[in-house]
């Protein structure tokens, strides 16, 4: 398959967060399948992800991660690369669970809905009660496919709200138990922009509201915070009739968006503890 077809590609998701297949089949031109092999190609090397299984296929959408996000996920000194189809998984289960008012389900059925096969669905379950979202009710000379099985509602919920919020690197971490099932409010409008401050670090205000995907008005609301925090350091124009640029500090974007994902905001909301002006 010639490169440029995947350049073409690689291009068209560069500014994206997120994407739809059809979209991609219009602005790049590329054949249908030839762009299913790219776009499964690049979900390979950990540049994007499919959110999830629609019904229709012109409707299947993709995340897109961020360089520092690829970075995170491929680097050689992380044991373990983030697992997609386990994490799929789990979350489809997860979606069967959180169904009704139900408090507890039967292995079986839970299993039917899933369609899973039996490997992986066994797979999901061993993961569920090792994080405590689910708790087995064990009875004497019961088949396995008959065991009942407790929801833990609270943890359901903040599993589902990580895969929601497309925290995937976040759920790899608890599923290697290198942080707890816990939910962490963050900023999201903020925690948009750091990310593609980390990315680029000159950026005209209007081009820093439409890749982090929020309003002027949104972007205005954080501006001088980010001027306290370090992140926004100088600006310029090349010449006279142009529109500023701004310079930021993709380091000190990364600090502060490691302290909000362990917290920080939860504490406080101006983040004034980071302030360095």
């Amino acid at each position: 398959m010639p490169n440029k077809l995947e350049e073409r590609v690689k291009r068209y998701i560069k500014m994206k967060k997120f994407f739809m297949l059809s979209d991609a089949l219009l602005i790049t031109g590329i054949s249908k399948d030839t762009l299913l092999k790219i776009l499964e190609r690049l979900e390979k090397e950990g540049l994007i992800i499919q959110d999830r299984d629609e019904k229709s296929l012109m409707n299947r959408s993709y995340t897109v991660f961020s360089r520092h996000e690829k970075r995170a996920i491929s680097s050689k000194s992380e044991d373990k690369k983030i697992d997609i189809e386990l994490i799929k998984s789990i979350n489809k289960v997860a979606n069967i669970l959180v169904k009704g008012e139900l408090q507890s389900r039967v292995y079986y059925e839970v299993l039917n809905e899933s369609k899973l096969s039996k490997g992986v669905f066994a797979k999901v379950v061993n993961v569920l009660l090792k994080l405590g979202v689910l708790k087995e009710h064990k009875k004497e000379l019961e088949i396995k496919q008959n065991r009942t099985f407790e929801i833990d509602k609270s943890l359901l919920d903040t599993l589902l709200t990580f895969h929601k919020q497309k925290k995937y690197k976040d759920i790899q971490e608890i599923l290697d138990d290198k942080k707890p099932l816990r939910y962490v409010a963050v900023p999201k409008e903020l925690t948009q922009v750091l990310n593609v401050i980390i990315g680029n670090e000159v950026l005209k205000r209007d081009e820093l509201a439409y890749q982090s995907g929020v309003t002027r008005k949104r972007l205005s609301d954080w501006w001088q915070i980010l001027k306290k925090l370090g992140i926004r350091i100088d600006s310029f124009k090349e010449n006279e009739n142009d529109r500023v640029s701004y310079i930021f500090s993709s380091k000190r974007a990364r600090v502060v968006l490691a302290y909000i994902n362990n917290g920080a905001y939860e504490k406080d909301k101006e983040l004034k503890h980071l302030w360095t002006h």
